[in-house]
Protein backbone atom coordinates (compact mmCIF):
# COMPACT_ATOMS: atom_id res chain seq x y z
CA UNK A 1 0.00 0.00 0.00
CA UNK A 2 2.77 2.46 1.02
CA UNK A 3 4.42 1.67 -2.17
CA UNK A 4 1.03 2.72 -4.41
CA UNK A 5 0.90 5.80 -2.00
CA UNK A 6 4.37 6.78 -2.68
CA UNK A 7 4.09 6.18 -7.10
CA UNK A 8 0.58 8.14 -6.61
CA UNK A 9 2.14 10.86 -4.92
CA UNK A 10 5.49 10.62 -7.62
CA UNK A 11 3.08 10.99 -10.18
CA UNK A 12 0.98 14.06 -8.91
CA UNK A 13 4.63 15.69 -7.68
CA UNK A 14 5.72 14.92 -11.53
CA UNK A 15 2.98 16.16 -13.18
CA UNK A 16 2.74 19.41 -11.13
CA UNK A 17 6.09 20.59 -12.85
CA UNK A 18 5.58 19.26 -16.32
CA UNK A 19 4.32 22.42 -18.86
CA UNK A 20 0.81 22.99 -19.04
CA UNK A 21 0.20 22.05 -23.26
CA UNK A 22 -2.93 24.35 -23.58
CA UNK A 23 -0.48 27.41 -21.99
CA UNK A 24 2.73 29.61 -23.58
CA UNK A 25 4.83 27.88 -20.86
CA UNK A 26 7.00 25.07 -22.37
CA UNK A 27 7.71 27.94 -25.47
CA UNK A 28 8.33 30.47 -22.59
CA UNK A 29 10.98 27.66 -20.77
CA UNK A 30 12.45 26.94 -24.58
CA UNK A 31 13.48 30.56 -25.10
CA UNK A 32 14.85 30.91 -22.09
CA UNK A 33 16.98 27.69 -22.62
CA UNK A 34 17.74 29.04 -26.21
CA UNK A 35 19.46 31.92 -24.86
CA UNK A 36 21.30 30.17 -21.61
CA UNK A 37 22.79 27.73 -24.25
CA UNK A 38 23.78 30.64 -26.58
CA UNK A 39 25.76 32.10 -23.83
CA UNK A 40 27.38 28.72 -22.76
CA UNK A 41 28.38 27.93 -26.22
CA UNK A 42 30.20 31.71 -26.61
CA UNK A 43 32.14 30.81 -23.88
CA UNK A 44 33.00 27.46 -24.89
CA UNK A 45 33.65 27.76 -28.23
CA UNK A 46 34.14 31.40 -28.65
CA UNK A 47 31.92 34.63 -29.47
CA UNK A 48 31.33 34.79 -33.07
CA UNK A 49 30.92 30.61 -33.55
CA UNK A 50 27.71 31.03 -31.01
CA UNK A 51 26.61 34.27 -32.56
CA UNK A 52 26.69 32.17 -36.07
CA UNK A 53 24.78 29.15 -34.45
CA UNK A 54 22.08 31.16 -32.66
CA UNK A 55 20.99 34.05 -35.13
CA UNK A 56 18.17 33.29 -37.59
CA UNK A 57 19.45 33.87 -41.33
CA UNK A 58 17.03 37.56 -41.71
CA UNK A 59 18.67 38.76 -37.76
CA UNK A 60 20.22 42.06 -37.80
CA UNK A 61 22.91 43.05 -34.83
CA UNK A 62 24.13 46.22 -34.40
CA UNK A 63 27.98 47.19 -34.41
CA UNK A 64 30.32 49.48 -35.93
CA UNK A 65 27.36 52.37 -34.98
CA UNK A 66 24.92 50.69 -37.80
CA UNK A 67 22.71 47.66 -37.91
CA UNK A 68 24.15 44.96 -40.35
CA UNK A 69 23.28 41.55 -41.52
CA UNK A 70 23.56 39.09 -38.28
CA UNK A 71 24.95 36.04 -39.50
CA UNK A 72 26.63 36.87 -42.90
CA UNK A 73 28.45 39.77 -40.26
CA UNK A 74 29.37 37.55 -37.66
CA UNK A 75 30.62 34.67 -40.07
CA UNK A 76 33.18 37.06 -41.25
CA UNK A 77 34.53 37.65 -37.67
CA UNK A 78 37.76 36.21 -36.67
CA UNK A 79 37.38 34.51 -33.60
CA UNK A 80 39.97 36.20 -30.68
CA UNK A 81 40.56 35.44 -27.05
CA UNK A 82 38.16 37.76 -25.40
CA UNK A 83 35.55 36.36 -23.20
CA UNK A 84 31.69 37.45 -23.31
CA UNK A 85 29.47 36.44 -20.61
CA UNK A 86 25.88 36.74 -20.48
CA UNK A 87 22.35 35.37 -18.58
CA UNK A 88 19.13 36.18 -19.34
CA UNK A 89 17.30 37.53 -15.88
CA UNK A 90 13.76 38.20 -17.55
CA UNK A 91 11.41 36.95 -20.68
CA UNK A 92 8.68 37.43 -22.38
CA UNK A 93 6.97 35.46 -24.53
CA UNK A 94 4.07 36.29 -27.42
CA UNK A 95 0.41 34.70 -27.27
CA UNK A 96 1.35 32.06 -29.78
CA UNK A 97 4.67 30.80 -27.88
CA UNK A 98 6.53 31.66 -31.10
CA UNK A 99 8.30 35.10 -30.41
CA UNK A 100 10.04 36.68 -27.48
CA UNK A 101 13.09 38.74 -25.94
CA UNK A 102 15.54 38.16 -23.10
CA UNK A 103 17.49 40.37 -21.61
CA UNK A 104 19.95 40.30 -18.79
CA UNK A 105 23.39 41.27 -17.70
CA UNK A 106 26.39 40.92 -19.39
CA UNK A 107 30.02 41.35 -19.11
CA UNK A 108 32.96 41.26 -21.22
CA UNK A 109 36.65 40.39 -20.44
CA UNK A 110 39.52 40.63 -22.85
CA UNK A 111 41.94 37.47 -22.68
CA UNK A 112 40.30 34.40 -19.98
CA UNK A 113 38.08 34.19 -17.44
CA UNK A 114 40.04 34.81 -14.49
CA UNK A 115 40.70 38.66 -15.18
CA UNK A 116 38.30 41.66 -14.00
CA UNK A 117 35.52 42.58 -16.74
CA UNK A 118 36.29 45.67 -18.48
CA UNK A 119 33.17 45.98 -19.38
CA UNK A 120 29.45 45.82 -17.86
CA UNK A 121 26.18 46.23 -19.72
CA UNK A 122 22.64 44.77 -20.63
CA UNK A 123 21.73 42.88 -23.28
CA UNK A 124 18.25 42.37 -25.45
CA UNK A 125 17.52 39.04 -27.60
CA UNK A 126 14.57 39.05 -29.86
CA UNK A 127 14.00 35.49 -30.56
CA UNK A 128 11.00 33.45 -32.66
CA UNK A 129 10.53 29.93 -33.55
CA UNK A 130 11.26 28.78 -36.83
CA UNK A 131 9.76 26.27 -38.86
CA UNK A 132 11.61 23.55 -37.76
CA UNK A 133 10.91 24.75 -34.04
CA UNK A 134 14.02 26.03 -33.38
CA UNK A 135 14.43 29.16 -31.68
CA UNK A 136 16.73 31.99 -33.13
CA UNK A 137 17.54 35.37 -32.51
CA UNK A 138 16.26 37.80 -34.66
CA UNK A 139 17.44 40.80 -33.51
CA UNK A 140 20.50 41.30 -30.66
CA UNK A 141 20.94 44.80 -29.55
CA UNK A 142 22.69 45.94 -25.97
CA UNK A 143 23.97 49.21 -24.05
CA UNK A 144 26.71 49.54 -21.38
CA UNK A 145 26.65 50.69 -18.15
CA UNK A 146 29.55 51.12 -15.04
CA UNK A 147 29.91 48.03 -12.92
CA UNK A 148 27.05 47.45 -10.64
CA UNK A 149 26.99 47.30 -6.94
CA UNK A 150 25.56 43.63 -6.97
CA UNK A 151 24.94 41.34 -9.27
CA UNK A 152 21.33 41.60 -10.67
CA UNK A 153 18.82 38.59 -9.42
CA UNK A 154 18.08 35.76 -11.44
CA UNK A 155 15.69 35.05 -13.28
CA UNK A 156 12.04 33.66 -11.72
CA UNK A 157 9.95 31.81 -13.73
CA UNK A 158 6.33 32.57 -13.77
CA UNK A 159 3.22 31.05 -11.87
CA UNK A 160 0.95 31.63 -14.56
CA UNK A 161 1.15 31.28 -18.52
CA UNK A 162 -1.40 32.97 -20.67
CA UNK A 163 -3.48 30.37 -22.81
CA UNK A 164 -1.78 29.59 -26.15
CA UNK A 165 -3.42 31.66 -29.15
CA UNK A 166 -3.95 29.28 -31.65
CA UNK A 167 -5.09 31.55 -34.42
CA UNK A 168 -3.07 33.65 -37.10
CA UNK A 169 -3.58 37.52 -37.88
CA UNK A 170 -2.81 38.91 -41.13
CA UNK A 171 0.29 40.18 -39.71
CA UNK A 172 0.66 42.83 -42.86
CA UNK A 173 -1.79 44.98 -41.03
CA UNK A 174 -0.84 44.48 -38.04
CA UNK A 175 2.90 45.52 -38.57
CA UNK A 176 1.20 48.27 -40.41
CA UNK A 177 -0.75 49.11 -37.33
CA UNK A 178 2.46 48.85 -35.17
CA UNK A 179 4.44 51.24 -37.83
CA UNK A 180 1.97 54.17 -37.42
CA UNK A 181 1.97 53.82 -33.11
CA UNK A 182 6.30 53.89 -33.71
CA UNK A 183 5.16 56.71 -35.88
CA UNK A 184 3.51 58.24 -33.77
CA UNK A 185 5.67 58.20 -31.21
CA UNK A 186 8.88 59.26 -33.10
CA UNK A 187 7.13 62.67 -34.39
CA UNK A 188 6.03 63.63 -30.64
CA UNK A 189 9.52 62.43 -29.62
CA UNK A 190 10.87 65.42 -32.31
CA UNK A 191 8.47 68.20 -32.04
CA UNK A 192 7.52 68.05 -28.00
CA UNK A 193 9.37 65.86 -25.68
CA UNK A 194 10.26 62.41 -24.71
CA UNK A 195 7.65 62.43 -21.95
CA UNK A 196 5.21 63.37 -24.16
CA UNK A 197 6.08 60.53 -26.40
CA UNK A 198 6.04 57.98 -23.53
CA UNK A 199 2.72 58.88 -21.97
CA UNK A 200 1.13 57.70 -25.56
CA UNK A 201 2.67 53.60 -25.07
CA UNK A 202 3.79 53.13 -21.49
CA UNK A 203 0.94 50.41 -19.59
CA UNK A 204 -1.21 51.22 -16.88
CA UNK A 205 0.79 49.00 -14.92
CA UNK A 206 4.20 48.71 -13.78
CA UNK A 207 5.29 46.27 -16.79
CA UNK A 208 8.04 48.36 -18.31
CA UNK A 209 11.80 48.22 -18.76
CA UNK A 210 13.52 51.06 -20.24
CA UNK A 211 17.77 50.61 -20.77
CA UNK A 212 19.61 53.68 -21.20
CA UNK A 213 23.16 53.67 -22.27
CA UNK A 214 25.39 54.33 -19.24
CA UNK A 215 22.55 53.86 -16.90
CA UNK A 216 21.62 50.48 -14.76
CA UNK A 217 17.97 49.37 -15.52
CA UNK A 218 14.96 51.01 -15.05
CA UNK A 219 12.11 48.85 -14.31
CA UNK A 220 8.55 49.22 -12.94
CA UNK A 221 7.79 52.34 -11.14
CA UNK A 222 11.41 52.90 -11.76
CA UNK A 223 10.79 53.05 -15.52
CA UNK A 224 7.57 55.06 -15.37
CA UNK A 225 9.21 57.71 -12.98
CA UNK A 226 12.28 58.02 -15.81
CA UNK A 227 9.48 58.09 -18.59
CA UNK A 228 8.03 61.32 -16.89
CA UNK A 229 11.15 62.84 -16.26
CA UNK A 230 12.32 62.83 -19.73
CA UNK A 231 11.70 65.90 -21.17
CA UNK A 232 14.56 66.05 -23.72
CA UNK A 233 13.51 65.99 -27.72
CA UNK A 234 15.15 63.23 -29.74
CA UNK A 235 15.03 62.66 -33.86
CA UNK A 236 14.06 59.09 -34.38
CA UNK A 237 14.39 56.93 -37.44
CA UNK A 238 12.81 53.86 -37.50
CA UNK A 239 13.96 51.18 -40.21
CA UNK A 240 11.66 48.16 -39.32
CA UNK A 241 8.70 47.10 -37.36
CA UNK A 242 8.19 43.24 -37.23
CA UNK A 243 5.18 41.10 -35.39
CA UNK A 244 4.03 37.82 -33.94
CA UNK A 245 2.03 35.11 -35.28
CA UNK A 246 -0.51 36.08 -33.10
CA UNK A 247 -0.29 40.13 -33.42
CA UNK A 248 0.04 40.64 -29.60
CA UNK A 249 4.21 40.97 -30.01
CA UNK A 250 6.18 42.73 -32.14
CA UNK A 251 9.68 45.24 -31.78
CA UNK A 252 10.71 47.88 -33.79
CA UNK A 253 14.81 49.40 -34.53
CA UNK A 254 16.28 51.89 -35.87
CA UNK A 255 18.71 54.75 -35.30
CA UNK A 256 18.50 57.84 -32.42
CA UNK A 257 20.26 60.75 -32.35
CA UNK A 258 20.30 63.49 -29.47
CA UNK A 259 22.98 66.13 -29.54
CA UNK A 260 24.48 65.00 -32.44
CA UNK A 261 24.97 61.69 -31.49
CA UNK A 262 23.61 59.17 -33.40
CA UNK A 263 23.22 55.33 -32.19
CA UNK A 264 20.92 52.91 -32.13
CA UNK A 265 17.49 51.61 -30.31
CA UNK A 266 15.22 49.39 -30.48
CA UNK A 267 11.49 48.88 -28.75
CA UNK A 268 9.95 45.93 -27.98
CA UNK A 269 5.77 46.22 -27.93
CA UNK A 270 3.07 44.07 -26.35
CA UNK A 271 -0.52 44.78 -27.90
CA UNK A 272 -3.32 45.07 -25.02
CA UNK A 273 -7.22 45.98 -25.12
CA UNK A 274 -6.26 46.45 -28.77
CA UNK A 275 -3.74 49.33 -28.29
CA UNK A 276 0.02 48.84 -28.32
CA UNK A 277 1.92 49.45 -25.56
CA UNK A 278 5.43 49.63 -24.66
CA UNK A 279 7.27 47.09 -22.54
CA UNK A 280 10.89 47.56 -23.01
CA UNK A 281 13.30 49.91 -24.64
CA UNK A 282 17.31 50.20 -24.99
CA UNK A 283 18.41 53.71 -26.23
CA UNK A 284 21.91 53.70 -26.91
CA UNK A 285 22.50 57.43 -27.32
CA UNK A 286 23.19 58.90 -24.06
CA UNK A 287 20.64 61.61 -22.80
CA UNK A 288 22.62 63.35 -19.81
Amino acid sequence: MRQIIWLFAGTLWVYSFLPDPLTVQADYEQLVAAEQAFARLALEQGIPKAFVENLDEQSVVFLTNRFLPGKSTYQHILDGQGKLTWRPTYAEISASGTMGYTTGPFEFRPHSMNEEPVSYGQFTSVWHKTATGQWKALLDFGCSHGKPDRPEATLVLPTQFARKATGIVDTSVVGRELMQTEVAFVQVAHTQSLQAAYQLVLPASDSIRLLREGSLVYSGLAAQNLGKASSQKIDYQPVRVIVSSAGDFGFSYGYATFNQSRQGYIRIWRKRQGAWQLAHEVLGVKLK
